[in-house]
C-alpha cells in the first residue's frame, strides 16, 4: 500500500467541503493524466497514448459520480469555494511528465496509476477518522471503499500489461554491456552535433568523445553485464543516455563487490552530467 506523504490539514466538517475536496482531487488526476497524454502523443507513443486516455476516462468518470452525489446531497454540483485547504502528495506522476517517454510502458503507466488510488484510499481513512460527525465519516469511508475499487480493477490492468511485457521481452532480451552502450552514445552525440551551432557542437563533440574513452575503458575492464538493457531500439539520444544512467546507478546498488560499485557510482554521476547537459542543449535554439 503505498503511503500518504502528508495527512489531511484539518478534519472535513461538512459534506459539501468533503465533496469539493473529492471533485478538486478527480479533477487534478484527470488533468494530468491528460497532460502525459498529450506528451505521449506529441512522441508518437501511440500505446501510452491509449493508457493515459483511459485513466483520463476513469477520472473523468469518478468526477461524474462525485457531482451526482452532490447533487443528490445538496441539489448543487461541487463549490470549491468550500475547500479550507487543498490535499497534497494525493497524486504523483512519479516524474512521468518529464522521463523520456521511450523509458514509459503500460505497465508502470498502470502501476502509477494504483499507486495514486492507494494514496486516495489512505487520504479518505483520514478523514473517515478524523470526521467530527456520522454523515462526514461514512461518506469519507464510502469514498475510500471506492479508491479501493478502483485500484483492484487497474491492478488487473498492471497484471495484464506486466504479462504482455514479459511475454514481449523474452524474444528481444539479451544483455548489452556498458561499453557497448557508451559507444552507442558517442556515435549519437556526434551525429547529433551535426545539427548544432558552433558552441554546441563543441560540447557535444566533448561529451561524445568521453563516452568513448568510457567505452574503451569499460572494454578493458569491464564493470558487468547490463541485464537491464534490451535489443529494443531506442530513437531518442535523451533516452538511450538516461537508460545508461539508470543501468549505472542500479549497478551501484546490485553489484558485489564494494570497489564495483563505487566505480559504477562514479560512472552514474558521469551518465547524469552528460544528461543533464544534453538537455540543457536541447532547450536551446539552434
Amino acid at each position: 500500500m503505498s503511503r500518504l506523504e502528508a495527512e489531511p490539514a484539518a478534519p472535513v466538517r461538512s459534506m459539501a467541503e468533503l465533496l469539493a475536496i473529492a471533485f478538486a482531487m478527480e479533477k487534478e488526476s484527470a488533468e494530468r493524466y491528460a497532460e502525459l497524454a498529450e506528451r505521449m502523443r506529441g512522441s508518437g507513443q501511440a500505446r501510452l497514448v491509449e493508457v493515459f486516455e483511459r485513466l483520463v476516462k476513469e477520472e473523468t468518470g469518478h468526477i461524474e459520480n462525485v457531482v451526482r452525489w452532490s447533487r443528490q446531497s445538496s441539489g448543487n454540483d461541487p463549490d470549491l469555494r468550500q475547500l479550507q485547504w487543498t490535499p497534497k502528495g494525493v497524486f504523483d506522476d512519479e516524474n512521468a511528465a518529464v522521463v523520456s517517454p521511450e523509458l514509459m510502458d503500460a505497465y508502470h503507466s498502470f502501476a502509477m496509476a494504483v499507486r495514486n488510488e492507494e494514496r486516495a484510499f489512505a487520504f479518505w481513512s483520514y478523514v473517515a477518522a478524523n470526521a467530527p460527525s456520522t454523515e462526514v465519516r461514512s461518506a469519507a469511508e464510502q469514498m475510500a471503499r471506492e479508491e479501493l475499487e478502483h485500484a483492484r480493477i487497474l491492478r488487473i490492468e498492471r497484471r495484464r500489461a506486466f504479462f504482455s511485457r514479459r511475454d514481449g521481452r523474452a524474444a528481444l532480451t539479451s544483455s548489452r554491456d556498458f561499453a557497448t552502450m557508451e559507444e552507442q552514445v558517442a556515435i549519437r552525440l556526434e551525429a547529433y552535433a551535426a545539427f548544432r551551432g558552433e558552441r554546441d557542437k563543441a560540447v557535444l563533440s566533448d561529451l561524445a568523445a568521453e563516452a568513448r574513452d568510457l567505452a574503451q575503458l569499460l572494454t578493458a575492464s569491464p564493470l558487468g553485464t547490463n541485464n537491464s538493457i534490451s535489443d529494443r531500439s531506442l530513437e531518442s539520444l535523451d533516452a538511450l543516455c538516461e537508460l545508461l544512467a539508470e543501468s549505472y546507478l542500479n549497478a551501484g546498488d546490485c553489484l558485489p563487490s564494494q570497489a564495483g560499485r563505487d566505480r559504477a557510482q562514479v560512472l552514474a554521476t558521469t551518465a547524469i552530467k552528460r544528461l543533464a547537459t544534453l538537455r540543457y542543449l536541447e532547450e536551446q535554439p539552434i
